[in-house]
């Protein structure tokens, strides 16, 4: 190998490295670790809400029980 192919092959070898000790690298990582914190927990509501121990009394469930009897009359 020539010096420049050697040189050509370290410089790749370094640009491969993601410089993960910078501020903004470590403002990144953490950004990203925050939106998947906040999709696990919308996720997680989805999922508790969907599969989760069903609820009486509220109003969805009276939905049908509804009637106009106190309405006012004309």
């Amino acid at each position: 190998m020539s010096m420049s192919e050697i040189a050509d092959n370290k410089w790749e070898v370094q640009a491969a490295k993601a410089p993960v000790t910078s501020f903004s690298a470590i403002c990144q990582v953490l950004l990203i670790v925050g939106f998947t914190g906040i999709f696990i927990y919308i996720l997680q509501g989805s999922a508790a809400g969907i599969f989760g121990a069903k609820r009486d009394g509220g109003m969805s469930d009276n939905y049908g029980k509804m009637t106009n009897e106190a309405s006012p009359k004309k």
